[in-house]
């Protein structure tokens, strides 16, 4: 049992990323992101942007713009153990780094109205391709 106990902080390590797209309209999606576990400290962001764009250039547009972002970051507990006899009990709380954004993402041709002053989907792959979680 206190082989498992010790394997618990390693699991707070590991994390994961998980993106969410929901299509709002044709050319408008919502991208929802969590990222937990400190090696993953810091990727909500940069996966959202990698996603924006891969949604993008996927619908045919070269350009997108950002409306109703937000970034919220906390903990969330992990795994909850409790050892103990008759008498006595101990608890141990694990919990784990949670960073989450969500964002509206609009999606424009090159040489639309819309298209200027936003982001370029192929840019935006090229700066983040290291970052993304």
């Amino acid at each position: 049992m206190r082989k498992i106990v010790s394997l618990l902080p390693i699991f707070a390590l590991v994390g994961c990323v998980h993106t969410q797209e929901m299509p709002l309209a044709p050319n408008v999606v919502r991208i929802d992101t969590q990222a937990s576990g400190a090696l993953y400290a810091g990727k909500a962001v940069p996966t959202t942007m990698t996603a924006a764009a891969r949604a993008t250039l996927s619908r045919g547009y070269t350009h997108f713009k950002i409306g109703d972002a937000g970034l919220d970051q906390g903990s969330e507990v992990n795994s909850l153990s409790t050892f103990g006899g008759r008498h006595f009990a101990t608890t141990t709380v694990d919990r784990v780094n949670v960073e989450k954004s969500a964002a509206t993402i609009t999606m424009f041709h090159d040489g639309e109205p819309g298209a200027k002053g936003a982001f370029d989907a192929q840019e935006v792959l090229a700066q983040y391709k290291d970052q993304a979680g």
